[in-house]
């Protein structure tokens, strides 16, 4: 118990402040409050009594798929990452290549922010569609390979061969800038 807000208020409000990873430990164990929960933006939700070795993987699980975004910041610019004539705008949500803004959906646009904002890191599908799509996506993993295609038609000079979003055979997709 905590002594002046509810667990439910805590992850509110530091999900408004922040993007760390949250874990909600509870004794509130029912189904509506672990929907709650995750709905108010824990990335993972243990109830009461707990297992601590599941604990503890649930926790290095978190830290792993948690990274803080390489971002470039100058005056008038917020959250922006640069890659050649590429620039993602994450407070705007505005992609723009050659100083001209691209038409890109809300995933596509989730979709490379996670990517560029990792750059160097290799995503695997499954690990792409759970930090975007989330746990419950029931559908074809194949959705990210349409996504990133998508996108290497907007960004890549010859999106046959691409530079910035390559494939890591066998394992998945890494922004390379």
């Amino acid at each position: 118990m905590l002594p002046s807000l509810d667990g439910f208020e805590v992850c509110r409000i530091l999900r408004r402040q922040s993007n760390i990873p949250i874990l909600m430990l509870t004794a509130r164990g029912e189904e509506v409050d672990r929907v709650v929960g995750l709905e108010l933006g824990a990335d993972d939700y243990v109830t009461k009594p707990f297992n601590m070795r599941e604990l503890l993987a649930r926790v290095r699980n978190m830290l792993r798929r948690s990274s803080t975004p390489a971002l470039e910041s100058s005056p008038g610019d917020d959250e922006v990452i640069r890659s050649g004539n590429l620039k993602i705008d994450l407070a705007s949500h505005s992609i723009t290549l050659d100083d001209e803004d691209l038409a890109v959906k809300p995933r596509e646009f989730s979709l490379i922010s996670l990517l560029a904002a990792n750059r160097g890191r290799a995503f695997t599908r499954d690990q792409i569609l759970e930090r975007l799509w989330g746990h419950d996506y029931i559908g074809d993993s194949r959705t990210v390979d349409v996504h990133i295609r998508w996108l290497r038609e907007k960004i890549e000079p010859e999106p046959s061969q691409p530079r910035r979003i390559v494939t890591i055979r066998g394992v998945g997709y890494r922004f390379d800038g």
